[in-house]
């Protein structure tokens, strides 16, 4: 399968019209189409990191599908072990983006606790041995 029937399922498969996908990336829709269309070579990097971001997915991906990186080494079927990253760190140590607009200290701050309600809402209506099961 060729790069841009790659791109062109990815962003169907995100639900993205063209259109949309360049308002959120800043790539221009004529020049996704045309990528997509097959009419346009590999993108550059700086290119790809742009349509990372607006289809929300790992730019490494974006790179291994445009051949800029290799693969993974697919021989083993056990899962690559992973560290966890402590999210609530994660969002106060870094500059972070979303919908290409740059986040704020409280619009950090508002994500900290949104996920906090969220976790801890879902932590306490699964029940547990010691627990009453009462919400």
């Amino acid at each position: 399968m060729y790069f841009y029937d790659q791109l062109r399922d990815m962003r169907k498969l995100k639900g993205f019209t063209i259109r949309e996908l360049a308002d959120r990336s800043g790539v221009s829709a004529a020049y996704i189409s045309q990528l997509e269309n097959g009419n346009r070579g590999v993108p550059s990097p700086e290119v790809l990191m742009k349509l990372s971001e607006g289809l929300n997915v790992s730019y490494s991906a974006l790179m291994r599908l445009a051949g800029y990186l290799e693969a993974e080494d697919s021989g083993s079927n056990a899962p690559a072990a992973k560290t966890p990253v402590n999210l609530r760190r994660f969002l106060r140590d870094n500059e972070l983006m979303f919908d290409g607009v740059v986040l704020s200290e409280l619009d950090k701050e508002w994500i900290e606790r949104m996920l906090t309600v969220l976790f801890w809402r879902d932590k306490k209506q699964q029940p547990d041995a010691g627990g009453s099961g009462l919400d």
